[in-house]
This record gives structure tokens, sequence and C-alpha cells, in this order.
């Protein structure tokens, strides 16, 4: 299976993101295209923010169809989640900056062996990220054309696109649904670059771990301290900027599962709706996986390095050779985990697994209920 290297990744990513203008812009950045930059920004989040109500109103049309009231609002948090991701990428962009331009000069001045760990673990998740990609793609083909085959109603107006009102308000409305798809699209793609940033925090510490093994001498140990404590405060940045992206994505999951399983409990609607429903459910679940996984990893990573120190030969060396190691012990203890406090606890599989095993039971009752 071709592996998505970790270029592929970013470029992809770079190229959907600033289309959508989620990249982020260089601190040193010229002014004329900053204020290009935000003035778009505000334009783009100007349409969102019109759009919503729209959508809202055009649920609460549906209000007498409980089943077309519950899809629509599926809708809406997919589009409330867009607001949510952008905001999140504007106020991490200079973080985010900083983090990506560290990776890719790690990049350019790695050596092969520090090259092959860093693509080891993009082969562990290189199916994922593609299935991800491929997924995503089929959101706009799904939720674009959906209106030409199906006697659906868009946000706040009558079925499309059979309607005495003028053509030109569907063809205005049908562009503007799109182009929110298309940003939706671009904002799951974009996450994938704060992904792949977790998996270079875990090799980070591998690398470190590497180095431990090989030392030999109180210079060696040294850099090795050195490359520890530059590890530590790369995750520290990292924990901030992927942990307030993963707490939208558990927040746009756990909104998602709530109204997509009431949804599921009805037998009867359109293959259509049942195929978008099925690969909305399927983006939440995967999009949270794709943070728990990494996230995992960098814990159990940094954690390595005290058992790699454990594991050394250093009896006999000199006191301030061990001193280093006991201090990189210490610092070791503290694993590096990504959450935001007092809302989201360490995102890992644990965490994963618990949030798969409650979406079930509250699907599960809900059949139970409505079978009764």
């Amino acid at each position: 299976m071709k592996t998505l290297s970790v270029d592929t990744s970013l470029r992809l990513a770079r190229v959907l993101s600033t289309l959508i203008l989620l990249w982020p812009l260089a601190p040193d950045a010229k002014r004329s295209e900053v204020i290009r930059r935000r003035s778009l920004t505000l334009l783009s989040l100007a349409h969102i923010v019109v759009t919503f109500p729209t959508m809202i109103l055009g649920t609460l049309e549906n209000m007498e169809s409980r089943l077309d009231m519950f899809i629509g609002s599926t809708d809406m948090i997919a589009v409330g989640s867009l607001i949510l991701y952008t905001g999140i990428c504007y106020i991490e962009e200079t973080r985010l900056h900083g983090l990506i331009t560290e990776m890719t000069s790690f990049m350019k001045e790695a050596n092969d062996e520090e090259l092959a760990a860093l693509q080891f673990y993009m082969k562990k998740c290189s199916l994922l990220h593609m299935g991800t990609i491929v997924v995503a793609f089929s959101i706009p083909v799904s939720y674009i054309l959906s209106p030409l085959i199906q006697d659906q109603p868009l946000p706040g107006r009558t079925a499309y696109p059979f309607s005495i009102e003028p053509l030109w308000i569907y063809i205005m409305l049908f562009i503007s649904h799109s182009v929110i798809i298309i940003q939706i699209q671009g904002a799951i793609c974009m996450t994938i670059t704060f992904v792949v940033l977790t998996w270079f925090g875990a090799v980070k510490f591998d690398m470190v771990c590497m180095y431990i093994n090989k030392a030999t001498t109180e210079t060696e140990v040294k850099k090795c301290a050195e490359r520890h404590q530059e590890s530590i405060h790369f995750a520290n940045r990292l924990s901030t900027s992927v942990g307030r992206m993963a707490f939208g994505v558990a927040t746009s999951n756990l909104l998602g599962v709530i109204f997509g399983g009431v949804v599921m409990t009805y037998r009867k609607f359109d293959s259509i709706d049942f195929f978008k429903l099925m690969i909305f459910m399927m983006i939440v679940t995967i999009h949270l996986f794709l943070y728990a996984w990494p996230a995992d990893y960098l814990a159990q990573s940094s954690q390595r390095v005290a058992e790699s120190i454990l594991n050394g030969k250093w009896v006999g060396k000199s006191p301030r050779m061990h001193s280093s190691l006991l201090l990189m012990m210490e610092r070791a203890n503290n694993p590096a985990i990504i959450k935001v406090d007092g809302v989201l606890p360490p995102l890992n599989l644990e965490m994963f697994g618990s949030g798969l095993s409650t979406s079930f039971s509250y699907i599960a009752t809900l059949f139970a209920i409505f079978d009764e």
C-alpha cells in the first residue's frame, strides 16, 4: 500500500485549507496580505453566520415532521462546527504556524534514521488518513447533488427545484449551500495538520529514547537532555492548540450522536438521507479517533523516555551524567497529554473507547424506547 507521506499530507491540507482561509499566516507576513486574509475571513464568516439562521428557520418550519427536523439539526451541527473550527484556527494561528515551521525544519535537516522514524508513524495511520480524505470529498458530492435528485427543501425555502419562485433564488441558494459544504470538507482536511503535528510530537520523544540508548559520554547525555526539554516544550505548545481543536471535534461528535441517533430510529426515510446520515456519523466518529490515536501514542512515547533511562547501563558513570539522567526521568514521569483543563479529559484511546461505548448505549436505548 502506498504510504501518505508527511509532505503529501501537509501539502494537501495546505492547498485545501488555504482555499477556505484556515492555513496560518506567517508572523512576518506583509500587511497587505494580512488585511486581505482578514477581510476574506470576515466575509466568509459573515456568509456562514447569515446562512446559519436560515438553516434554523428551515428546521423550525419542519417541526411537524420530526424526521426532517432532526436531519436539519445534523446539518446545523456541521455548519456550527465550521464556525468553531474557523475560530480556533484564527486564535491559534501564530502558535500553529510555529509548530508547522518547526516540523518542516526538522524534516529538512533530519537524517535517514530520523525520517524513517517519522515515516513509520505515518505508515501506521496512512490508510486512515487517506480514507478520511476520501470520505471528506464524498460530503460535497452527497450534500450538494442531493437537492437535484430529491424533492428536498433548501434552508427556509420550499422544495427545490420545483417552485413558483424565480429560479435565480434557488441558484443562489444552491451556490451558497455548496460553498459551505466545501468549507466543511476543507476544515476536515485542515485538522489532519493537527493530527500530523501530534504524530511528530511522539516522534520527537522516540528520537530522545533512541539517542539515550546510544549515549555513552557526558556530552551525549547532555544533548539528550536538551532534546528532551525541546520535546517537552513542543508537546506543551501542541497540547494547547490540538486540545482546543479536539474539544471542538468532541463537541461535534456528541451533538452528532444525539441528533443522528434519533434520526436512525426512524424506519422509513430516503436512502440518500440515510447515506448522508451515515457519512455524517462516520465522519464525527473517525474525526475524534484521528485525534485520540496519536494523542495516546504521544503520552506513551513521553513515558518511554524514563524506561529507556532505567534500562540503560549507567553504572560507573560520572555523577554529573547521573544527575542529568535523573532529571530526565523526573520530567518523563509527567506524560505529555492533550486535554482542556476542566472541559476535556486526557485525550487517548481509552477516552475514545468510553465515548464510543456511551454512544452505542445511547442509540440502543433510543431503539428500545421507539420500538415499544
